[in-house]
């Protein structure tokens, strides 16, 4: 099949709804399938994520495709969306995010062509949004179908998108153990990955450390990601005194090697659309710890059995704090959780299973 995968910015977007773009747009290629990948990125810029070679990628080059898009920006997009694909003429066309998949359903209007939504975010996103909403509500009307990664993100849409929605999780690799070897060193890592922005809450996740570092003294904090907010959570952890103990690690193409030399994960996220970070983690055995209130978090992470969830939200660092206590002081409890995590995500996401 002709299919054309669309996506806003892959050149410098280190994020989950990216390297599942990536994931699925090579594991389609590799299943026979001739992928064109499109992009707003600059001309000549690569994929921040490895890609198959049998994938033919367009860079449009309009506007800055790392930063919102103005009115201008947003046109021309949609023009140029629909200049390119008449001339390709897929079967199919897949929008990865909503800045993907809004212009392009309406650079698509009146063309026989059938636009997919993949939506990779919950309905609380919108919440303050309503330009960003409204445009969805109307671009639905030109789109066949939906994609959403769950029943409980999906039942939160509106009837008229949730009757085109159709549930397909995340795909995740499971890991060759054998290609890494594991660290062997006096520090243990307590990691977290995502995009440091208010979502994410990485001020309850140091605040919650800074609670229980002095009674883990061979414990440290690893944080990967960027964003918005990495100037503020700096200086929380240089107020906290943890500077020599919680460290921002930025972004890298090898967190592989990143979940093999960590002993534990935990996310402090406050919503999620599925908590790739977590799921990988999951895949990787490592023990995991979240709250009980977030969507992406609560499917992955069954108290008890494939992690621990936190149900004080009332205090948000001390609950959580609790709960990193616990699993740093119980080795045994950490083998059993990150057997059984890794049990469930190979069961239920594979990626051969979900791609099919």
């Amino acid at each position: 099949m002709k299919i054309l995968i669309a996506i806003k910015n892959l050149s410098n977007a280190a994020g989950g709804g990216e390297r599942v773009a990536c994931k699925v747009a090579s594991s389609l290629a590799r299943k026979g399938h001739e992928i064109t990948l499109l992009t707003f990125d600059p001309l000549y810029s690569k994929s921040f994520y490895p890609l198959d070679s049998r994938i033919k990628k367009i860079n449009l080059d309009i506007g800055n495709s790392s930063s919102n898009s103005t009115i201008v920006d947003f046109v021309q997009r949609i023009y140029s969306l629909r200049k390119n694909i008449l001339k390709i003429r897929p079967q199919i066309v897949i929008g990865f995010m909503h800045s993907m998949y809004i212009p392009l359903s309406l650079g698509l209007i009146g063309i026989d062509i059938p636009v997919i939504a993949s939506e990779h975010t919950v309905i609380n996103y919108y919440k303050n949004k309503p330009i960003e909403f409204s445009l969805l509500l109307f671009a639905s009307l030109f789109i066949k179908k939906f994609t959403v990664i769950s029943q409980l993100i999906k039942d939160k849409y509106p009837f008229s998108i949730r009757k085109k929605m159709v549930i397909i999780s995340n795909p995740i690799k499971t890991p060759d153990f054998k290609r890494f070897t594991k660290k062997i060193s006096e520090r243990k890592i307590i990691l977290n990955i995502g995009r440091l922005d208010h979502s994410k809450d990485h001020q309850t996740l140091i605040e919650a450390f800074s609670l229980i570092a002095d009674n883990y003294p061979d414990w440290d904090m690893h944080i990967y990601g960027d964003g918005v907010l990495k100037n503020k959570i700096k200086n929380k952890i240089k107020t906290l005194d943890l500077s020599n103990r919680i460290f921002l690690k930025g972004i890298t193409k090898y967190i592989a090697s990143v979940y093999m030399q960590s002993d534990v994960f935990v996310t402090s996220s406050r919503f999620e659309a599925f908590g790739l970070a977590t799921a990988e983690a999951m895949s990787y055995k490592l023990p995991c710890v979240g709250f009980s209130d977030c969507s992406g978090t609560n499917e992955l992470i069954k108290n008890e059995k494939t992690g621990l969830l936190i149900y004080d939200h009332e205090d948000r660092a001390r609950g959580l704090a609790k709960g990193i206590s616990r699993i740093c002081s119980n080795e045994n409890l950490r083998e059993i959780l990150g057997i059984q995590g890794h049990n469930f995500i190979i069961t239920n996401y594979s990626e051969k299973k979900i791609i099919k």
